[in-house]
């Protein structure tokens, strides 16, 4: 299944004591099991299955700057973001941390890696996002309030004074 969850281990080995380790995120499994159910609609591009895992009301801010509101609005810029650059890709989604923020309610940081993506050069390759998504439990289901994938822009290269 591509969602994965990174495997940290919160240890300090004598050899290196001054790297601080990521602890594993702390996932409740109802969470874990809608990533999974997330990542694969959002392989199939369901355009519909993939809103449905918004609040009604929830809004999506894609990676090319598109905002939906309401999971009529997610629809479209999903589907918007599939006729870009997402069809006939393959993404994994590795949850980096969870905040909890109460009893119901979710922050979660997350990798994006897309194999196969349309890149802004025109060429074909691996695209890295991050995804930020706010999720709130109702009943069993989780329910994304607000996410927001975007890019890192490249690091540039350190200047020397001359």
């Amino acid at each position: 299944m591509p969602f994965r969850k990174e495997k940290h281990m919160a240890s300090v080995s004598p050899q290196s004591s001054s790297t601080p380790q990521i602890p594993t995120p702390s996932i409740e499994p109802s969470l874990a099991d809608t990533c999974q159910r997330f990542n694969a609609a959002f392989n199939r591009a369901d355009v519909k299955e993939v809103a449905s895992f918004w609040d009604s009301d929830g809004t999506l801010i894609g990676p090319t700057g598109n905002r939906g509101i309401g999971r009529p609005g997610v629809e479209k810029v999903f589907a918007d973001d599939v006729n870009q650059f997402l069809r006939g890709t393959t993404s994994t989604f590795t949850i980096e941390t969870v905040r909890m923020l109460g009893r119901d309610l979710a922050l979660l940081d997350m990798d994006h890696a897309i194999q196969g993506a349309r890149l802004p050069d025109g060429t074909t390759g691996t695209m890295k996002l991050h995804t930020a998504i706010l999720a709130r439990r109702q009943g069993t289901e989780w329910r994304w309030l607000d996410a927001r994938p975007y890019g890192f822009l490249p690091s540039r290269p350190a200047s020397h004074p001359h």
